[in-house]
């Protein structure tokens, strides 16, 4: 019987017969759920065993999710959800069926997957999924997992979302931080969180020494290898100066990351109204934040920033959380610490 291929905003038509719809990953179990487009449950869905439902009957528009089951919170990083929704038939070992392109739901709390509804005499299986996640590094993957679990959310809503920039303090003082990857690293780190809050998937850096200077916008996955390879040719400062941007003619709510090696003395001078500053202090002593930022251990504390953090998830999450810290899908409980 004919087998379908449905992947973006894809349709296919399915006999206006009973359907069965599996959905599996080989890391972690999966819940698999029928809603209707308001988000409540659909009443006539069954569901036999995890991972799969049966809809008896479609007289209406029926969403089809899933989310981690187990008792997760998030799909592991490197989950991949295969879907295949199906004519319900015990008389035909090869039903009418369409199958969802395998999906990257790595971080996401929850996925829809499709909408089926009736057509005429057929029903129609749409794609819902049409919107995919830009390639990262691992490292940027994971710290995009990891602000989406801080966050509860797999983006912040539009209305929600950020400028988001990166100051890095290009002094002497930071030659160590730089020749050791320490940088890069945190780097990476800020491309992950602003795949999840920035307004667009991109991120502007900025070099400050000696002068300050704006790298050009490149994709997300590229932005800690441009920066390595420009810190590596910069000339060094004395005396960083973390307000040296003007950005007092900004009318878009921004954040930005201060990426140095110790609580910038100008930092809690008065600010620009709409852009708040965040620094990111590369030193292994954690009170260094002093409650106005975050304290990153380098990588000559570390034995590799990079290999530490895909090791430990958990110290991740930490340092992700308190970097995303007082931002919110909400206004209500924005400024929260969550």
């Amino acid at each position: 019987m004919p087998g379908y291929v449905l992947d973006g905003a894809g349709v296919v038509d399915l006999p206006h017969q009973p359907l069965a719809v599996t959905v599996d990953a080989t890391t972690v179990t999966v819940q698999v759920q029928a809603m209707t487009p308001e988000g409540a449950p659909e009443a006539s869905a069954l569901y036999p065993k995890p991972g799969f439902l049966v809809l008896p009957r479609v007289t209406h528009e029926i969403v089809v999710a899933a989310r981690p089951g187990g008792g997760a919170v998030v799909f592991p990083q490197g989950t991949v959800l295969q879907a295949t929704i199906g004519v319900d038939s015990s008389r035909s070992a090869d039903p009418d069926r369409a199958e969802l392109t395998p999906l990257d739901v790595s971080g996401l709390h929850h996925v829809e997957l499709a909408t089926i509804a009736p057509a005429g005499e057929r029903l129609a299986v749409t794609a819902r999924k049409t919107v995919v996640d830009v390639p990262l590094s691992d490292l940027g993957a994971r710290a995009r997992s990891a602000a989406r679990g801080a966050l509860g959310v797999d983006r912040l809503p539009e209305a929600r979302r950020l400028r988001v920039e990166v100051d890095i303090d290009t002094t002497m003082s930071m030659l160590p931080l730089i020749e050791d990857g320490s940088v890069r690293a945190a780097v990476d780190v800020l491309t992950g969180i602003t795949a999840v809050i920035g307004i667009r998937e991109e991120l502007q850096v900025n070099l400050i020494g000696r002068s300050s200077r704006s790298l050009p916008v490149v994709e997300l996955r590229h932005v800690a290898d441009q920066v390595q390879a420009q810190l590596d040719a910069a000339p060094l400062g004395v005396g960083f100066r973390s307000a040296e941007i003007d950005r007092s003619s900004y009318n878009t709510p921004t954040l930005v990351f201060t990426v140095t090696d110790a609580l910038p003395a100008d930092h809690t001078g008065t600010g620009v109204p709409g852009v708040r500053r965040r620094p990111v202090i590369l030193c292994a002593d954690t009170s260094a934040a002093a409650g106005l930022g975050t304290a990153v251990p380098p990588t000559c504390e570390t034995a590799g920033t990079d290999s530490d953090w895909l090791s430990s998830p958990e110290k991740l999450f930490a340092t992700v959380t308190s970097l995303v810290a007082g931002l919110s899908a909400t206004p209500e409980s924005e400024g929260a610490r969550r």
